[in-house]
């Protein structure tokens, strides 16, 4: 997820609570707590702080739970919708 989306959404230093909502989502679609196995990571590696972004990452999720996942990341502006066909 792009960093600067989290920063509109969030401010500047706080995805902290970026990743609360993020794993709140995830307990959302999830059929029991602790489901899924996660992990947060940045990749800033990039020169030009566009590309900067927040990898999170699941273990064995199935394709439609992770199309309600990322409907959920959709609602809280998380993540864009790309509309272009």
């Amino acid at each position: 997820m792009p960093l600067r989306i989290i920063e509109r959404v969030y401010g500047a230093d706080n995805s902290d609570n970026a990743g609360d909502d993020i794993v709140h989502a995830l307990s959302q679609i999830s059929d029991y707590k602790g489901q899924y196995r996660y992990r947060f990571d940045r990749d800033c590696a990039h020169s030009n702080p566009y590309f900067h972004v927040m990898v999170f990452e699941i273990e064995g999720i199935s394709d439609d739970a992770y199309g309600r996942f990322s409907d959920r990341l959709v609602e809280l502006g998380i993540v864009e919708v790309n509309t272009q066909a």
